[in-house]
């Protein structure tokens, strides 16, 4: 048979068997459980503050121009988005090799 697990609502003092709620108010008891949920919770708010946070405006000007009706306009810019990337990439990659020289 399964485990026995007694759970005392800190709400109301009710001893619950084998229940992740309250049986007299409804109160979430199991503990992993409510910790799992706030993590849930804290990651979704996490997502909707970064979503909300505004864009760079050379992020903001690429999206537009790659989208743009007019094939050579996009062309050009997608080809300066690469360099974009290339350079932010060696950029980073200094940045790392310093700081693993300087530590």
């Amino acid at each position: 048979m399964g485990e026995k697990k007694y759970r005392i609502c800190q709400n109301c003092g009710t001893t619950n068997l084998n229940r992740d709620y309250c049986k007299k108010c409804g109160e979430l008891i199991n503990i992993n459980l409510k910790r799992r949920l706030q993590r849930e919770q804290s990651a979704v708010e996490k997502k909707a503050s970064i979503e909300k946070r505004p864009k760079n405006r050379i992020t903001v000007f690429f999206e537009k121009a790659t989208k743009n009706e007019n094939p050579l306009i996009r062309l050009t810019a997608k080809f300066f988005y690469s360099i974009w990337v290339i350079i932010i990439a060696i950029g980073s990659f200094l940045a790392f090799i310093i700081g693993y020289v300087a530590a």
